[in-house]
């Protein structure tokens, strides 16, 4: 039988959610009306499974897949619990097709995907994130796809499953391609909305530098030039070791500081976004990452969309609507140039075994790993914590303004007088 390839007009709408993770899927799940069909590719945490019994007790049919691990087995949940409410709870089998994310889909049109099942009351800041897509044809996908994988399900209950002998029609590689399939595009979504975050995050830092400069920049160049000076002056004198660290160190932050802000004076600083036009620009930047992302495009094109791409990143990051709007135009006037709408990577999905599948999502997997811990990089950078700590601006400008107007005085004062036995006073 052919292998379909999913319809990426599914992934019109969707976002990544990773501080506020645990209430968007509070929320998703808390919008639910009818039913919900959940596949887990790890391990079930017991903060999961509390919020499916919530939804079973509030009236949604709730059906439960679960890989058929020893820690799943031997975890202290008590999974009769859920089929005790009238869920229905399968064991996927370790010889069957492994899914690569996790899936949940809600009254047919919600999508979760992630690591929805480890949300907590406790996120970590290396928490990988979740995905949240508003897509009935995904959706639909989804359950197909769960459907056929319900077939080599082995329920735990007497449930009746009306999945049961749908994976006996078709062979277990065209079950592994045909899942692949579906599951390639979760995971070609999470890499579009880490991407986003990613550069959102990025353009955040890069709007609180340009106005820290503009707030402190002369200061700040100040404080580093003198600091220099007077480092410089001790290991003139001294010559040991440990003054030559310092002396180097303090003039390497000097010139990095001093190229970064080179052509500062000679770039035309954006104009300032009004809110309305921070959401417009956040909504064409997902809708244009879509269209030109290297992954998603025929290998004879990803460079050319390797450079729109990096255009679309650099115009965002600088909050340059225009120039999205301008990539745009470019972009709808040229649509057959990236075959965007031709299907998932331009694959003959006909054509594909599960071997080829497999080595598409260990390429998403790959690309996944490396964003997470580009995230996890940003997270822990000064200026992000800074960030995290400091939601008023101007504030902070004005205190690092004192601060650094004392230590300039202090260096000042410090290379203009000099102990007898030649070391600067300061303390």
């Amino acid at each position: 039988m052919p292998v379909e390839t999913p319809d990426t007009d599914a992934q019109s709408d969707f976002h990544a959610h990773f501080a506020d993770a645990l209430a968007a899927v509070q929320g998703a799940l808390a919008g639910g009306r009818a039913e919900l069909v959940c596949a887990l590719a790890q391990d079930c945490s017991r903060h999961w499974f509390n919020l499916l019994l919530d939804a079973r007790r509030k009236g949604l049919q709730v059906r439960l897949l679960v890989p058929d691990t020893s820690a799943n087995r031997q975890s202290s949940i008590a999974w009769e619990r859920l089929t005790a409410l009238g869920g229905s709870l399968h064991w996927q089998a370790p010889q069957t097709v492994q899914l690569q994310t996790s899936v949940c889909i809600v009254d047919g049109h919600v999508v979760l995907s992630g690591a929805f099942a480890d949300v907590s009351t406790t996120l970590h800041e290396d928490f990988a994130g979740v995905v949240i897509h508003d897509s009935s044809l995904l959706a639909s996908q989804c359950l197909r796809g769960l459907a056929e994988l319900g077939g080599a399900a082995q329920p735990l209950d007497e449930t009746p499953n009306e999945y049961v002998g749908v994976a006996a029609l078709i062979s277990i590689e065209t079950l592994q391609a045909r899942t692949a399939a579906w599951q390639h595009q979760l995971l070609q979504s999470q890499t579009l909305a880490l991407q986003a975050e990613l550069d959102e995050m990025q353009r955040t830092m890069q709007a609180f530098e340009r106005q820290q400069d503009a707030a402190i920049g002369e200061l700040l160049r100040e404080f580093l030039d003198l600091k220099r000076q007077y480092l410089a002056q001790l290991q003139e004198r001294f010559g040991d070791e440990k003054h030559a660290e310092q002396a180097r160190q303090a003039q390497e932050t000097f010139q990095r500081y001093t190229e970064a802000h080179a052509d500062d004076e000679e770039q035309s600083p954006y104009p300032e976004l009004d809110p309305a036009q921070q959401q417009a620009m956040k909504a064409l930047y997902r809708k244009l990452a879509m269209q030109c992302h290297p992954d998603r495009v025929e290998a004879s094109d990803k460079s050319q969309a390797q450079a729109l791409f990096q255009r679309l990143q650099r115009s965002y990051r600088a909050s340059d609507l225009l120039g999205l709007q301008s990539l745009q135009a470019q972009l709808d006037a040229k649509e057959s140039l990236l075959g965007s709408q031709e299907g998932t990577q331009g694959l003959d999905a006909n054509q594909k075994l599960a071997s080829d599948w497999a080595l598409q999502l260990a390429a998403l997997n790959n690309a996944l790993a490396q964003q997470h811990a580009q995230r996890l990089s940003l997270l822990r950078s000064a200026t992000w914590r800074t960030l995290a700590t400091q939601s008023r601006w101007d504030l902070w400008f004005a205190q690092q303004a004192k601060h650094l107007q004392t230590e300039v005085q202090r260096y000042r004062e410090a290379l203009a007088q000099v102990e007898p036995d030649g070391a600067a006073r300061i303390a």
